[in-house]
C-alpha cells in the first residue's frame, strides 16, 4: 500500500509541476505569507514569508517551522514574522502543513485526493504498529519528501540558503527531529520546542552521516517552558535523545537545553507554547558564528 501511495503522489506532483513551475524570464512573484502555497514537485502545502529587505540579489537563511496541529491557519508563523521584522532579521519563515499525527478530517487543505491517499494508508497500517490506525511510516515519507520539495523550491524562487534550520512545537517536534536523525546534511541548526522523540521517520538501524562533518557542525537546541506540563516527561526523553545524538557524531558543545523559568526578565510564559525570541536568538547565533 506504501507503494501504491508513492506512486499517486508521483503523479499528482507532475500533474502540478507543469501548471506551477515559473516560466523562464518572468519576474519573481513576492508570495502573500496568509496566502498558502503549494510546492511544485509534491502536494505538500506551505505558507512562506519573506524578510522585508528581501531581493534576488543574494542568498538569505531559512527557518523552517512545521505547524503542530491543523487550524493554525499561518497564526505562527505571523507571530514568527512579526518577531523577526521587529529585530530586522533577514531570514524566509516556511510553515509546512504537515500530516504528521493529524486527524485526516482536519486536513482541510488536503481535502480529496491526497486526504483519500493518506486515509487509505492509514488503513494499511502494518500489524504491530505504535498507532494502528496511523501508518506513520506513510506520513513521514510525505512529511519528509514534501518539505524537501519546498526547500528546493524556496532555494530556487527565492534563493534560499542550501542548509537551513529547522525548529518544532509539540507535535511538530517529531518533523525537527524527523530531520535531525535522518537528514542533517540539510540543516544549520535545529531547535526543538516542548517535544518529545518518539523515532518517527528514523531508521536507527541505518543512522546516516554518523561521526560526520555534517553532524558536528550542526548547532542543536531543546527550549521547553519550567511549567509545560510535560516538563518531567520532555526533560528525561531529552536526556535520551542527547544520549544518542553524542553516539552518532553531535558534540556536546554544539547541543544546548534551555529551561524558560516562570518570571523571567522578558515575561515569556513558561508554560506549553512556541519560544520564537529564544528560537531567534539560538539562529542569529549560529549565523554570527558562521561568519567570523
Amino acid at each position: 500500500m506504501t507503494h501504491w501511495l508513492a506512486a499517486r503522489y508521483a503523479l499528482m506532483a507532475l500533474l502540478m509541476a507543469a501548471s506551477l513551475l515559473p516560466v523562464a524570464g518572468e519576474p519573481i512573484q513576492i508570495p502573500d505569507s496568509a496566502q498558502v502555497q503549494t510546492a511544485t514537485t509534491h502536494p505538500m502545502k506551505y505558507y512562506i514569508s519573506l524578510p522585508r529587505n528581501w531581493s534576488a540579489n543574494r542568498k538569505w537563511p531559512v527557518l523552517v517551522a512545521p505547524n503542530a496541529h491543523y487550524g493554525d491557519k499561518g497564526k505562527h508563523i505571523a507571530s514568527f514574522a512579526a518577531q523577526r521584522d521587529a529585530r530586522k532579521a533577514g531570514f524566509i519563515l516556511v510553515a509546512p502543513l504537515v500530516i504528521n499525527a493529524d486527524r485526516v478530517a482536519d486536513m482541510a487543505e488536503y481535502r480529496g485526493a491526497v486526504a483519500d491517499a493518506i486515509s487509505a494508508a492509514d488503513a494499511a497500517s502494518p500489524a504491530g504498529s505504535r498507532r494502528p490506525d496511523r501508518n506513520d511510516a506513510a506520513r513521514a515519507k510525505f512529511d519528509s519528501e514534501g518539505i524537501r520539495a519546498i526547500l528546493k523550491d524556496v532555494q530556487k524562487l527565492y534563493r534560499g540558503e542550501e542548509k537551513v534550520y529547522i525548529t518544532g512545537f509539540s507535535s511538530s517536534t517529531h518533523i525537527a527531529y524527523m530531520f535531525l536523525f535522518a537528514h542533517p546534511e540539510l540543516l544549520k541548526g535545529a531547535i526543538i520546542n516542548s517535544g518529545v522523540y518518539l523515532g518517527r521517520g528514523v531508521d536507527e538501524a541505518h543512522i546516516p552521516f554518523l561521526n560526520s562533518p555534517e553532524r558536528a557542525k550542526l548547532a542543536i537546541k531543546y527550549i521547553i517552558g519550567e511549567k509545560d506540563p510535560g516538563y518531567k516527561k520532555c526533560s528525561e526523553n531529552w536526556g535520551e535523545v542527547k544520549a544518542k545524538l553524542l553516539r552518532y557524531g553531535h558534540p556536546a558543545a554544539k547541543i544546548q537545553m534551555e529551561v524558560i523559568k516562570q518570571g523571567n526578565p522578558e515575561r515569556l510564559s513558561a508554560g506549553h507554547n512556541w519560544f520564537p525570541t529564544r528560537i531567534f536568538d539560538f539562529c542569529a547565533a549560529v549565523e554570527m558564528s558562521q561568519a567570523r
